[in-house]
């Protein structure tokens, strides 16, 4: 979900503005609670099958796959540029009696500043789409690598931009709740998309109508694929969602990546 660079273009707030806006919300947006219900299977069966006791959630937003780990007993670490999102992480570790370590910051130098290793990366929620440049997913990528034990895992969750650039839908997706309808859209440009999300309050509540947008580049699984070899993963495997089915790149929601830290020189 979150990344770590500055929109290139007029008209779009920063990253951190962008999910700062949304932070008070985003649960909500997103149906949190029946979220746990539905993928705690599927990463309880990862953190099984990889052994993972320590893991890194790039991107965490307001922490789901970070409290889905903790409560699996891992230890998580959770980062995230958004302070807002951040805030909602500690007030549901609160709730939950949950020890989860929050570092707000940029992709950029994280191997330094955090100075340990993972058993395993988490990077879910489309946060790799906020790179906006080829240069800057690789470095992304290579950072992953270098926080990662020998052997260690990296998996890694965006939206299927094969199909989206095929269909070219408008709207994403609207969502009806209590306390209000969201509306998701894109609109297409050079070799990028403005991702925008509309807030509309619900009839007579009073309140405003919000609206914010931010850029995002469409990452193919080729280029990914191909760049996670480049960044020091073996045995990159792709699959069209959390439960691992098979990708296909005409009708896959999400484009799933899971590759392992090799233990060669990267090339």
């Amino acid at each position: 979900m979150d990344q770590m660079i500055e929109p290139r273009a007029a008209g779009f707030h920063s990253v951190e503005e962008f999910y700062d806006r949304l932070a008070p919300e985003y649960d909500v947006m997103t149906a949190m609670e029946k979220r746990f219900v539905r993928e705690e299977p599927f990463f309880r069966l990862l953190v099984q099958r990889y052994r993972i006791g320590s893991a890194l959630d790039a991107g965490c937003g307001t922490g789901f796959h970070s409290i889905v780990l903790a409560s699996l007993g891992v230890r998580v670490t959770a980062v995230d540029i958004s302070g807002r999102m951040l805030e909602e992480l500690a007030r549901h570790t609160a709730q939950l009696g949950l020890d989860i370590r929050t570092v707000q910051s940029q992709f950029a130098g994280l191997p330094a500043r955090l100075g340990e290793r993972f058993d395993a990366v988490f990077c879910m929620g489309n946060t790799l789409a906020h790179l906006l440049t080829k240069q800057e997913l690789g470095a992304t990528l290579e950072s992953f690598a270098r926080l990662l034990v020998p052997g260690g895992i990296l998996f890694a969750q965006v939206l299927n931009y094969d199909r989206i650039l095929l269909d070219r839908p408008h709207t994403q997706s609207v969502r009806e709740t209590p306390r209000g309808t969201f509306i998701r859209s894109y609109e297409y440009l050079d070799d990028t998309i403005r991702f925008t999300i509309r807030t509309e309050p619900p009839p007579g509540s009073g309140g405003q109508e919000q609206t914010q947008s931010v850029e995002l580049r469409p990452v193919r699984s080729s280029e990914l694929s191909a760049m996670l070899v480049r960044a020091g993963f073996d045995e990159v495997q792709t699959f069209g969602s959390i439960a691992m089915e098979p990708y296909d790149a005409t009708t896959s929601g999400d484009l799933v990546v899971l590759g392992r830290q090799g233990e060669g020189e990267r090339t």
